[in-house]
């Protein structure tokens, strides 16, 4: 099916290439040596392109794994799960098929050795971004120069990403370590007061260590049971996420933000409840047993025991989106917002 010239030249390219990539728009096929030079085969087919992409990677994938028929279908399964050894990782790269670079980006195997050559293969694909994210879920990634490249891809990115959840991924993800600089990262909070999305990436990935362009200060720290939320940072956490919870739109970012507060003032003697009214009788039960009567240490302690279980089987049963989520959830949503109050002296509430 393959013209005698662009079979010639691909067999050469896989003789000299340690990474493969194909450009299903362009028809070109991408070949990287391993002093790092590109080698590009325009393809010139006789038949429908479609086909003769896949008549391209046969041929690659044949040469290379010896497996007839295209891609094995087990690694198309395996390839978001980790499972792919490290003995054909570099094979993987050579047989220009977008999966197999999904694989390896996604293999517990990964190392420095094929790291740059999996982002090269990803390069210009429609899957560069999920890959990229695969990527800088590794430490060593972070640390890596490659590490840099890919963030600076999926901060262009951003702009263009509409799913809710990769959005928070990736913002999350961007802000390890020094992936992006400090201008970037204050760029991306003050986008987060107008897409909240942004600011659930900050409060599941820096807790500790969120922008205080407020002036705010911690509060009275000797009461024990308070400490968590009158640390500067406790403030900031808990004015973020009532900002957040003011504008909910999106499921997501909901469950997740009930999740983040429930895990950051977590008590030993709170556990989640599916019900909202549960955790309030909960917290006055706590409350009694630790021999107090402070309603700012009830507050804390009926947010210690939030979760996306106070929603999930809500939103699903009713498919709600949108303005909805506020509307139909508003007996859960009032009393984490009156405790967010009670806890914090934050604008969104003056």
């Amino acid at each position: 099916m393959l013209t005698p010239e662009d079979t010639l030249r691909l067999n050469v390219l896989i003789s000299t290439c340690v990474a493969i990539r194909v450009d299903v728009y362009k028809l070109v096929v991408v070949g990287l040596t391993a002093d790092k030079r590109e080698q590009t085969i325009t393809l010139n087919p006789d038949i429908d392109s479609g086909k003769y992409i896949q008549a391209v990677q046969k041929l690659l994938v044949n040469q290379v794994l010896g497996s007839m028929g295209g891609y094995p279908s087990y690694l198309k399964r395996w390839s978001r799960m980790g499972q792919v050894s490290s003995n054909n990782l570099g094979s993987l790269l050579k047989i220009g098929n977008i999966e197999a670079v999904v694989a390896v980006a996604n293999s517990q195997n990964l190392n420095n050795e094929v790291l740059d050559l999996v982002w090269w293969c990803a390069t210009n694909t429609d899957q560069q971004a999920e890959i990229g994210r695969f990527l800088l879920t590794r430490d060593f990634v972070i640390v890596h120069p490659v590490g840099k490249e890919i963030a600076n891809y999926l901060l262009e990115f951003l702009p263009f990403t509409d799913d809710t959840t990769q959005l928070i991924d990736t913002t999350n993800l961007l802000l390890q370590g020094d992936l992006i600089n400090q201008k970037a990262k204050d760029r991306l909070w003050k986008q987060g007061q107008r897409k909240t999305a942004f600011l659930v990436g900050f409060i599941e990935r820096m807790k500790d260590n969120l922008p205080n362009n407020s002036g705010t200060i911690a509060l009275d720290k000797s009461i024990k049971e308070l400490e968590c939320v009158s640390s500067e940072q406790g403030q900031i956490m808990l004015t973020t996420i009532a900002h957040i919870l003011k504008k909910i739109n999106q499921e997501h970012v909901l469950y997740r933000t009930l999740e983040v507060l429930g895990g950051c003032l977590s008590h030993p003697m709170i556990q989640p409840l599916d019900q909202i009214e549960g955790l309030q009788n909960q917290a006055q039960s706590v409350l009694e047993k630790l021999g107090l009567d402070d309603e700012k240490i009830k507050a804390r302690l009926l947010l210690a025991g939030v979760s996306e279980r106070l929603a999930v089987s809500t939103i699903s049963a009713h498919s709600l989106a949108g303005s909805a989520i506020r509307k139909k959830l508003d007996n859960v949503l009032s009393p984490i917002q009156d405790a967010l109050k009670r806890c914090c002296l934050c604008s969104e509430y003056t």
